[in-house]
């Protein structure tokens, strides 16, 4: 019973940190995008 319950635990936690990553790194990719199209911008760019 023990070992499921960790098993179990982990396999949570491992999920909820793969979902945390993927936000992360969408977050992550909006903001550089923005920067991106700023950075454009102040160069006078396209």
């Amino acid at each position: 019973m023990m070992g499921f319950s960790m098993a179990g635990l982990i396999l949570i936690f491992v999920q909820v940190f793969s979902i945390a990553l993927m936000v992360l790194g969408a977050y992550a990719l909006i903001l550089i995008i923005k920067a991106l199209q700023i950075y454009i911008r102040k160069n006078g760019g396209y």
